[in-house]
């Protein structure tokens, strides 16, 4: 039975101060519980979720149809986290600083067998994380000042057809949430996790064309649509 892990690191976590990663390590926890409850009131599978040393985020999902919008829900979320301008004003901070509000993570589906005896235990092994962690370290750099980073959503699995398929889809996807502001990015979070434009729009005290003027703008669509194609296809045995 194949299924999903998610491996995720945040991007320049490094640049924040000892507050500032404090209240992202919070907010991470109240996003892992946002996508739980989506996951229990859309009667899906249990997934397992975990924050390692601060910055790296690992999930295992039993179904990997529902590895998509999670990665997206973590994105978006993450995007949305407010960052405030560095207190020293010094210019390579701040454009280290303006990577994690651009991107916000690096993300990886990895998709195969799993040992789901030891993840019971919470220890993570099998052809999925090997995917999706390689994927992830394959990215990392420690010298912020030679930072560049071109894509930051990636897709593997042993077979080369889902991979000709998912890889283009998320790169595409990648460039989606890239041009995204933070209020859309909010936005998208709350359609992610199943919220309708109306009980955003009163959420954030806006009119419902606003959110949907910022849906649109955001790329809404063509999110929706990979979700769709995502969620309903056979990974078990194409």
């Amino acid at each position: 039975m194949k299924r999903a892990t998610i491996s995720a690191d945040i991007i320049a976590s490094s640049s924040l101060s000892a507050e500032e990663l404090y209240n992202l390590t919070q907010f991470i926890h109240d996003l892992f519980e946002k996508i739980k409850k989506y996951q229990k009131d859309n009667d899906k599978e249990d997934i397992k979720m975990r924050l390692v040393a601060g910055d790296l985020i690992e999930c295992l999902l039993l179904n990997p149809n529902d590895a998509l919008r999670i990665v997206l829900t973590l994105k978006a979320g993450i995007k949305s986290f407010p960052i405030e301008n560095p207190v020293n004003n010094d210019p390579a901070t701040e454009k280290y600083r303006k990577l994690l509000e651009v991107h916000g993570i690096r993300a990886a589906i990895g998709i195969g067998d799993m040992d789901i005896e030891l993840a019971e235990k919470n220890i993570l092994k099998g052809e999925a994380i090997n995917i999706s962690g390689r994927l992830i370290s394959e990215q990392k750099t420690s010298n912020k000042e030679r930072v560049t980073i071109k894509n930051t959503l990636f897709f593997g699995s042993g077979s080369e057809y889902q991979n000709s398929i998912f890889q283009p889809i998320l790169s595409l996807l990648d460039t989606i949430f890239t041009k995204m502001t933070r209020k859309q990015s909010e936005i998208i979070l709350w359609k992610l996790i199943g919220y309708s434009e109306q009980e955003i729009a009163e959420n954030f005290g806006v009119s419902q064309s606003s959110v949907n003027q910022h849906s649109k703008n955001a790329g809404w669509t063509s999110i929706e649509e990979s979700l769709h194609l995502f969620s309903t296809f056979d990974f078990q045995n194409t």
